[in-house]
């Protein structure tokens, strides 16, 4: 939003404030002033000029020499332009003028003839975007007068940041109140007069509305005897300090009063109207409009539409169409203002890829009780700026009138909440100075809430008006009262702490990544991992469904990493998966993903893992059970099953996808952290190192292919030998000489003891003992 300070003295004085108080004060109120800008810069040496004398250059048959006096002087321009004519007042930029566009101005010889400026165009002079020929300016103003003073240009522009819930202050008029509310001032918008014909509005159009909730009020107005042309100077240039580009009278009129109300209109050239008749209905199945800017558009059946007796005219309140707009030959117009459903308007504009100011106002819910006063005052422009007769009354549909919401304040909550002593009497005049009805007793306030506030829902609303017109820095630094209650960490909170200590210690960096994913990504996992959620109204296909692993977000990180040649990445991510159910609502878990490319292999996720099961002192089994995918590499993707539940999945990626996205050997893990934190014990005990040697013994084991790993050791462990004191597998083969449906599983077992060095002749006695149960219960055979 561009708020011209030049026309905002229309509404609110405000000519006792620089333009940077004023921002100060805007932004310390919740308003945020990104930019002040100053119009009319770099024309501080353009002056008006009077053309005395044009002759054809002696050297050069497409340039003139015009002898040009400057108020004080006649000097000799040389110009290429052929569309001024002796005694026109024209816009000079004198030697060490620098304009809008950066051009330098000097004195110059050119083609032998000395040339003391430069006549410049509208364009030049940053006041339109092309032109034909140098500007031709009033006859009456004064020449030596400089041109930005003359014309009214100079003028401060502040560029506001205005948050999607403040409708309210799109416009010059709701800035001026917002102003009037901050700085505890009046503001004024003059009345409507118009002069109406004879003629009725009601005898020439028919408005009829097919859906009410998509279209709860229209107007239709029209206007007949108008002449276009180009609007007048005072217009142009509030147009141009609004970021609008002129274009005619009748377009101008309606971006004016947008600008100006906030509300959104539409000229339709009446004539070109079949039947004389509006129809506000969804769009046909197959049905197409070409808007203004010359696109053919298929349109789907959610798309709300102005049509006439035959065809849509307008998509509602994103752009109208080309077969009716105004032209130079349009007599008649047919003005509209309406309330359309933020939702729907929002929509359509996302789909067809359109935003205009109008549907970026419409989306966040304009004021349906001022859309009269605006298609008056548009109404009024067109009789006085394009010489138009007022035909009289309007076409009014509003059914179910917008009412004031109803809120309840209590002042000694307003206070409770921001530790404040402001009386109810304050409170009453900050509310009132933003037009909401004030009712009821000190202790409890009814107001009534205009239908230009949509964001004022509760009393927290009101609450944070009263914090911020008052002064949040009016507010004193304090403490909120508590109960005793001290909060603590919960045990999700201290497991995922240990987690990222832990990882952080192994080299790894924590990533955050989108809860949202492509669904193309998801059809890369596991089947089970396929059933993603969709998301309504995605921002963009890559942010169209909830993720349900970690794996694609950190697949992604690792792709942009390398592509910036970062050749080892080691990534982690504690995050939430969704799981699609049958009731509708997903399931949420959370879960531990991490990524190893490069300087990593599948052994080094797998000691990760184990660490994290070993730091969180979790003592059941851990048991991986093979899977194939075409995205991990096959034998080395495996199922991590946690006593009989699984934990999750550690595979490494498949070279096919590595070598596509030019990424080396990459091991992937994820881990669902309710189930650590359902089988973690967390009580750890201290084992000091024991200042004996230990014994260590090999075996090496013939067993069944179907024996586990942790079969293995849950045998071994069953002697409970207090003297074993740790146990590595070092080795599995299968192949020549073993034989088939078999394999050989190797082991070192260790021997230690806190209080003794102990004999050999003892270890082995216990060593055998756990080689006989081996063989008992495994059916293992000792090569």
């Amino acid at each position: 939003m561009r708020l011209s300070l030049n026309w905002l003295q229309d509404y609110i004085d405000t000519s006792d404030l620089t333009a940077e108080e004023l921002a100060d004060k805007l932004d310390l109120s919740g308003t945020a002033v990104e930019n002040v800008l100053e119009e009319g810069a770099g024309l501080d040496k353009v002056i008006v000029a009077l053309i005395k004398k044009i002759q054809p250059h002696p050297n050069a048959d497409r340039l003139v020499l015009c002898d040009v006096y400057t108020g004080v002087e006649t000097v000799q321009i040389v110009c290429g332009a052929k569309n001024m004519k002796e005694g026109d007042k024209v816009a000079l930029a004198l030697p060490g003028a620098v304009l809008p566009s950066g051009l330098k101005i000097k004195k110059a010889a050119i083609r032998g003839e000395e040339s003391s400026g430069m006549l410049a165009s509208e364009a030049e002079l940053g006041l339109a975007d092309q032109s034909a020929g140098i500007m031709i300016l009033d006859e009456n103003l004064q020449a030596g007068e400089r041109l930005d003073i003359a014309l009214g240009l100079k003028d401060t522009v502040l560029e506001l940041e205005i948050t999607p819930n403040r409708p309210d202050c799109m416009s010059m008029i709701g800035m001026a109140r917002e102003i009037g509310a901050v700085l505890q001032r009046n503001y004024n918008v003059a009345p409507v007069n118009l002069k109406e014909t004879s003629e009725k509005v009601s005898d020439l159009v028919k408005v009829t509305i097919e859906d009410e909730d998509l279209c709860p009020r229209y107007i239709a107005k029209i206007i007949n005897d108008v002449s276009v042309a180009e609007s007048p100077d005072w217009m142009k240039k509030r147009l141009l300090a609004a970021g609008a580009r002129p274009i005619n009278n009748l377009v101008d009129i309606t971006n004016y009063v947008l600008f100006e109300t906030g509300q959104p209109l539409h000229a339709f050239d009446y004539e070109l109207l079949e039947a004389g008749q509006i129809i506000v209905r969804k769009a046909k199945t197959g049905e197409k409009i070409t808007t203004l800017d010359d696109v053919e558009r298929p349109l789907k059946e959610e798309n709300l539409v102005i049509a006439d007796a035959k065809k849509a005219v307008a998509l509602a309140g994103v752009m109208g169409g080309a077969d009716t707009e105004v032209s130079e030959q349009t007599k008649t117009v047919l003005l509209e203002a309406a309330y359309f459903n933020p939702q729907s308007i929002g929509k359509t504009s996302r789909e067809l890829g359109l935003i205009s100011e109008s549907s970026i106002r419409f989306e966040r819910g304009i004021d349906p009780n001022l859309t009269s006063f605006a298609a008056d005052r548009a109404t009024q422009l067109m009789a006085e700026v394009a010489g138009g007769q007022i035909v009289s009354g309007s076409v009014d549909i509003y059914p179910k009138p917008f009412k004031l919401k109803k809120i309840t304040l209590r002042p000694a909550r307003v206070n409770q909440v921001l530790g404040t002593n402001i009386d109810a009497k304050n409170m009453t005049n900050i509310l009132r100075s933003l037009e909401l009805e004030v009712a009821g007793e000190k202790e409890k306030l009814q107001l009534g809430v205009p239908t230009f506030r949509p964001d004022l829902e509760r009393e927290v609303d009101l609450i944070e008006e009263i914090a911020r017109l008052h002064g949040l820095n009016n507010i004193e630094a304090c403490l909120p009262k508590t109960a005793g209650q001290v909060g603590a960490p919960t045990n999700a909170d201290i497991l995922a702490r240990d987690v990222r200590n832990l990882l952080s210690g192994y080299g790894l960096q924590e990533a955050l990544t989108y809860s949202f994913t492509n669904p193309s990504w998801l059809k890369k996992m596991p089947k089970d991992q396929q059933d993603a959620v969709a998301v309504k109204n995605p921002l963009s296909a890559d942010h169209s469904v909830l993720r349900t692993s970690l794996l694609p977000g950190l697949l992604q990180s690792l792709i942009f990493n390398a592509a910036r040649q970062q050749e080892i990445v080691r990534l982690f991510e504690i995050g939430k998966v969704f799981k699609a159910t049958p009731e509708g609502l997903p399931v949420e878990e959370n879960h531990l993903g991490f990524i190893l490319s490069s300087a990593a292999d599948f052994f080094n996720a797998k000691g990760i893992i184990e660490a994290i099961l070993k730091k969180l002192c979790i003592s059941t089994s851990l048991d991986l059970e093979p899977f194939e995918h075409e995205l991990f590499y096959p034998q080395r993707s495996f199922k991590l099953i946690l006593g009989e539940e699984e934990l999750g999945n550690l595979a490494q990626i498949h070279p096919n996808f590595t070598s596509e996205h030019n990424l080396k050997e990459t091991v992937y893990a994820e881990l669902n952290l309710a189930l650590i934190l359902e089988n973690s014990e967390r009580r750890p005990s201290f084992k000091g190192i024991s200042d004996y040697p230990a014994i260590t013994l090999d075996v090496a084991l013939l067993v069944e292919k179907s024996i586990k790993h942790a079969e293995v050791i849950r045998s071994i462990n069953e002697m409970g030998h207090d003297l074993l004191a740790d146990i590595k597998l070092f080795d599995i083969y299968e192949g020549k000489g073993i034989e088939e449906g078999k394999k050989s599983m190797a082991y070192s077992l260790t021997y230690q003891s806190m209080e003794r060095t102990l004999e050999l002749a003892e270890v082995q006695k216990i060593h055998n003992s756990i080689l006989e149960n081996l063989k008992k219960d495994l059916s293992a055979a000792i090569r």
